[in-house]
């Protein structure tokens, strides 16, 4: 792990990032504009350079997306256009379509002449990057060459290939597992720090706290799982509510599994997608993260916790560090075991006897008003600790301010 040195002082930051900055659909994007937001408040000087691209397929249009964000397109001049968010400074390139697995050479071409332009006029200190996109590795290139330090966002699996890094002075990732994962493949030295998040989008009212939720019924979170646990409960504790929060892709999943019938069990409820935690986290009671694969954070759970919410969750990547270990070890809420043949391409429902210690978990929670009230303080104070906005913002301002350039976060000793 990379060890923070004292403060720089006044530093100008620059990200860049292949989507847009405004994007609500990505998680690291939202991630990274709000350090960015953190660093303009505390004073140093910080720039965007972005595209109209989104992370995932969107039913809009990037002129209504930024028309709802007071932003006229028309305002833009030779494709490029330019305004302010949280009062940072942004270029965006109107890119003409959103998939970036689509070669677009004049577009990539454009974005870096608009790089170089900025590293002329603005002439930044150090360069924020994230996404695999080519361009993002080239202006990285150019950036280093100038003696600019260079740091790299890696919130995901698969930038396995050590050609990534080779103009990259520093590389933080969004948990200590995450940062583990990349030194133990391809020998990558990583700083951890948990991702901001806004509480003000997570704080729920608590009068109205009455399910078992589970958020986002997909195979790799847990789906079959949960369905049979939920079939379990429903047949033996029809006493306990059941809320499934469903994406915009998940939509009648539950109900499409063979040889179970949810419809015999009025208790276990279905929601649509809804537009912010706040919304599913007023009606929850316990939330149920069974992720079957290697979850890199995990923000579900950590907003439970901010919520004073007992998070039950799976065995898998982070989500055991996110609560800060099981409850019995001083964790904010259960780490339950997950059967090893599961995988997140697994359809096969594990059996009543393997799920026995979820819903023992469950069914101790909702009758101990004791041992409920013990978890949820415990998780409260784990979430004041590790997530709150003083606690992340020092964290974040301080390991930017103190990064240097002429480092590498390739470990060379064992080549």
């Amino acid at each position: 792990m990379l060890l923070w040195g004292d403060s720089l002082g006044f530093v100008r930051f620059l990200l860049i990032n292949n989507h847009c900055i405004s994007d609500s659909t990505a998680g690291v994007t939202q991630s990274l504009r709000t350090i960015m937001q953190w660093l303009h408040d505390a004073e140093h000087d910080c720039r965007v350079l972005t595209t109209a691209r989104f992370e995932s397929r969107v039913s809009f249009t990037i002129d209504e997306h930024l028309a709802q964000r007071g932003v006229d397109v028309k305002r833009a001049k030779n494709s490029v256009l330019r305004y302010a968010v949280h009062g940072v400074p942004v270029t965006l390139l109107l890119t003409r379509h959103n998939d970036e697995s689509r070669p677009d050479r004049r577009e990539a071409r454009r974005y870096l002449r608009l790089f170089e332009e900025l590293l002329d006029d603005f002439a930044p200190d150090q360069v924020i990057a994230c996404n695999g996109h080519p361009m993002i590795f080239t202006a990285l290139a150019r950036a280093r060459a100038r003696g600019v330090t260079t740091a790299y966002a890696v919130r995901g699996f698969g930038y396995y290939d050590r050609r990534y890094f080779t103009d990259v002075d520093h590389m933080f990732t969004c948990s200590r597992f995450l940062t583990e994962v990349y030194r133990n493949k391809v020998g990558l030295q990583s700083t951890p720090i948990e991702p901001p998040i806004d509480w003000s989008t997570v704080i729920a009212p608590e009068e109205s706290r009455a399910f078992v939720t589970f958020v986002h019924p997909a195979p790799h979170k847990g789906l079959f799982l949960f369905a049979r646990l939920a079939d379990m409960l429903g047949s033996r504790r029809p006493d306990i509510p059941i809320l499934v929060v469903q994406s915009g892709h998940t939509g009648g999943s539950l109900n499409a599994i063979p040889g179970l019938d949810f419809s015999k069990y009025p208790h276990i409820m279905a929601a649509p997608a809804v537009p912010t935690p706040t919304d599913y986290f007023a009606l929850t009671r316990l939330l149920l993260v069974p992720s079957i694969w290697e979850e890199p954070f995990g923000r579900v759970a950590a907003e439970a916790m901010i919520n004073g919410i007992p998070p039950l969750v799976s065995d898998r990547g982070s989500l055991p560090d996110v609560l800060g270990g099981d409850f019995r070890a001083g964790g904010g809420g259960r780490v339950l075991p997950v059967p090893e043949w599961m995988t997140p391409d697994t359809t096969q429902l594990p059996t009543e006897q393997e799920l026995e210690p979820w819903y023992e978990a469950v069914s101790e929670l909702w009758d101990s008003s004791d041992l409920y009230a013990s978890m949820a303080a415990r998780a409260r104070v784990i979430a004041d600790e590790r997530y709150s906005e003083v606690v992340s913002r020092r964290k974040h301002v301080d390991y930017f301010t103190s990064l240097k350039p002429g480092c590498s976060p390739l470990d060379t000793s064992g080549a």
